[in-house]
């Protein structure tokens, strides 16, 4: 098996841009603002463990993971600037955790005040859950200031899990052997490659096994346990579970060489991809378990499509590529971050959708619509899930490999490691032009996006793999030819038969009522004669696009009429995906019908 191509945010700089501008508002706005809300909702305190029955803000079984994946994206942003304010925030969470947990290592706000002497009881009640974003928290944190108190106490709970649910030597017998809620198989392998213990990563391989494959545990879909890891080919149940599973198989089926754990990501990989996944990259299509719905049941109006299924598939993804080294995963990180894993962000900051809807009726719809983004919601999980992407970016935009770099996202940066450097000029994706420059390489690897049908280079190139690979260093301009176009979806896809997505470069288009003169139900493109126009949005930072038109022109008599239905032309106007229902509540549509 090839080698593990290198990935760090710490090596990457944002500079400028559109995902410098998201990176900043994360660490001015929503940063704060999520700690605030957990503040007001009782989440800080109850790292307290002060809680006692009759008080108000009873913890919630997930509340630790809420605060302790905000901790971790908090760590990021200390890495890149000291804030000694976020830092003592931190700090005072962590002499918490350290004050309150068990002699044996074992943290838990919920099992600690509300159901004490019940741990490990109750599969569904995310402990492991928590414990892994703990894990990851820890070593995010130790990676970005040198200290190792939280390590140590991530460590040591490791330990009591292990000697829980491995070794059997622990002071429970656990109720099940595989979390409800996957998590910390990622967890473990990220402390492995930490620390170099390597009882972390046999500890992660043991919840692989065992999923599946043990009589425990209740057979679910949603669960994932139907089968085991390495016979499970389509994507199925629970949309996050099953993303974090999948990359935790990437990690575990790439460090101990099995091939067929590897597979079956790549079966799974394929079963997302062509037959489950919408055109913004969001997953998850059904409301109903949050799950994975059948192939091509894609509807927009009810989609689910969680914000943190898409940063599941952004991991899911990013492993696939540093194993393989394909364009295609750096494609699909692409379509996700620029579409629905940002559309869970409101463009101050400070508002959050917990599903990504691609339809909006408000007429009717009642109070399960989602026009506007709340500013908080019970289940907390997406908004510090977007603290910690946000912060930590530069993972994404490049690889890199005994002197060779992959260039794998575009947008103003700086790269450097192993005396290499790159640098990158451009205002992607407001157009396609990049001006790269590289010192120290052997290659750079520079990838042409998938939805491009031709580009330009200042110097030879020989294409591998989806990338155009550039000899030495030096200065090397590449520019992506990038125009609106029509998605048309496979007919199978029946909510959208007789309709069209617009994609201009990796960003989806939606229109909007307060756009266009009409209800955006009664528009229709022109896809023969388009006139297509971009003018850059100074609001949110992208173009906007305008095109030809139609409105329907009904005047309806009753409910059914026979009365004659003309159209007229109008230029329609549509903005980025993820940019909707930031202003007013607005009808809203990804796929337009057309004529």
């Amino acid at each position: 098996m090839k080698s593990l191509k290198r990935s760090d945010y710490r090596a990457v700089t944002l500079t400028g841009g559109f995902w410098k501008q998201k990176e900043d508002l994360n660490r001015d706005v929503t940063i704060d603002d999520v700690y605030g809300k957990f503040y007001d909702s009782g989440r800080i305190d109850a790292f307290r463990c002060e809680w006692k029955q009759g008080d108000d803000k009873q913890p919630h079984f997930y509340w630790d993971s809420d605060v302790v994946k905000w901790m971790e994206g908090a760590a990021y942003c200390l890495s890149r600037k000291g804030d000694p304010e976020l830092l003592e925030k931190v700090e005072n969470l962590i002499d918490l955790i350290d004050k309150n947990r068990e002699e044996c290592g074992y943290f838990n706000i919920y099992y600690t005040v509300v159901e004490p002497g019940k741990k490990f009881s109750n599969r569904d009640n995310h402990e492991l859950y928590c414990a892994g974003h703990m894990m990851e928290a820890a070593v995010a944190y130790y990676e970005a200031t040198g200290k190792r108190r939280f390590l140590d106490i991530a460590e040591k709970y490791a330990y009591y899990i292990k000697s829980v649910f491995v070794d059997g030597t622990g002071d429970v017998k656990p109720a099940f052997l595989t979390p409800g809620h996957q998590e910390i198989e990622i967890a473990l392998y990220r402390m492995y490659r930490c620390t170099g213990n390597a009882d972390w990563l046999e500890m992660a391989k043991f919840f692989l096994d065992k999923r599946g494959n043990n009589e425990v545990d209740t057979k679910l879909f949603n669960t994932h346990d139907w089968a085991p890891v390495r016979e499970q080919h389509e994507a199925s149940g629970h949309a996050v579970r099953a993303g974090y599973m999948y990359s935790a198989m990437a990690d575990i089926g790439y460090e101990t060489d099995d091939s067929a754990m590897l597979e079956s990501c790549l079966d799974i990989w394929r079963d997302i991809v062509e037959r489950k996944m919408y055109v913004t990259g969001g997953v998850g299509s059904c409301p109903d378990g949050e799950t994975f719905g059948e192939p091509y049941n894609l509807p927009n109006d009810t989609a689910y499509s969680e914000t943190c299924a898409s940063i599941s598939m952004m991991f899911f993804n990013h492993r696939l590529n540093k194993i393989y080294g394909e364009s295609k995963y750096a494609d699909v990180i692409e379509r996700t971050m620029y579409n629905s894993m940002m559309s869970g962000l409101s463009l101050k900051g400070n508002a959050y959708f917990y599903d990504n809807l691609l339809e909006i009726n408000l007429i009717p719809c009642g109070d399960n619509c989602f026009a506007q983004r709340p500013e908080m919601f019970w289940c907390s999980c997406c908004p510090p899930n977007l603290n910690r992407t946000l912060s930590s970016m530069g993972q994404y935009f490049y690889m890199w490999e005994e002197g060779d770099v992959w260039i794998n996202q575009f947008g103003e940066s700086e790269f450097a490691a192993d005396g290499m450097s790159v640098k990158q000029k451009t205002d992607y994706p407001v157009s396609g032009k990049v001006t790269i420059t590289a010192a120290g390489t052997k290659n750079v690897r520079v990838r042409v996006p998938g939805w491009c049908d031709s580009f330009s280079a200042s110097r030879e190139y020989v294409m591998d793999k989806g990338y155009a690979v550039f000899a030495g260093e030096g200065e090397i301009t590449v520019d992506f030819e990038m125009k609106p176009m029509f998605i048309h979806s496979d007919n199978r896809v029946r909510a959208n038969r007789g309709r069209v997505a617009v994609q201009y470069g990796p960003v989806v288009y939606c229109a909007e009522d307060h756009d266009n003169p009409c209800d955006v139900r009664d528009l229709y493109l022109d896809v023969t004669n388009p006139e297509f126009a971009a003018e850059k949005c100074d609001t949110c930072g992208l173009n906007k696009l305008s095109l030809n038109g139609y409105r329907r022109v009904s005047r309806q008599n009753g409910l059914y009429s026979a009365e004659k239905i003309t159209f007229e032309p109008i230029r329609a106007t549509l903005i980025p995906y993820h940019t909707f229902a930031n202003r007013s509540e607005s009808n809203m549509a990804v796929h337009l019908l057309y004529r």
